[in-house]
C-alpha cells in the first residue's frame, strides 16, 4: 500500500476514534521497527489544548487501525504516536528526535 492510502484509511480511522479527544489529522510514513520489521509510523496530531488522550481510546484506535489494514492485505505493524501541540519539550527530547532521524535516515537511503 502507498503512503496515502495509509494516510487516507488512518485519518477515516483516527477521525471515528479520537475527534471527541482533539483528533486534529495524521501522517503516516513507512520505517523498520526496533528489530528491523517493515512497520508504519503514524503520527495523530492532536488539536491545542485537547489534553491527553484516554488509555481506552488510544489503544481502540490503535487497534482499530492494525485491524482494518490486515483486513485489506497491508503486513507493516502501525506504531500510532500523539502529538500534542502544548506539550513541554524537556532537555534531552531534542536530542532523541535527531537521533531517530539519524536512524530514519539511514533506513531509508
Amino acid at each position: 500500500m502507498t503512503v496515502d492510502e495509509i494516510t487516507t484509511i488512518a485519518d477515516e480511522i483516527l477521525t471515528r476514534h479520537l475527534a471527541a479527544s482533539g483528533y486534529e489529522r495524521v501522517e503516516g510514513r513507512p520505517g523498520c521497527d526496533q528489530s528491523d520489521e517493515p512497520s508504519l509510523f503514524v503520527v495523530a496530531h492532536m488539536k491545542p489544548g485537547s489534553g491527553v488522550t484516554e488509555g481506552k481510546e488510544s489503544n481502540a484506535a490503535n487497534a482499530a487501525l492494525w485491524l482494518a489494514l490486515r483486513e485489506i492485505g497491508e503486513e507493516r505493524f502501525p506504531y500510532l504516536d500523539f502529538d500534542y501541540p502544548d506539550d513541554e519539550i524537556f532537555g534531552d527530547d531534542d536530542d532523541d528526535d535527531r537521533e531517530m532521524d539519524d536512524r530514519d535516515s539511514e533506513v531509508n537511503a
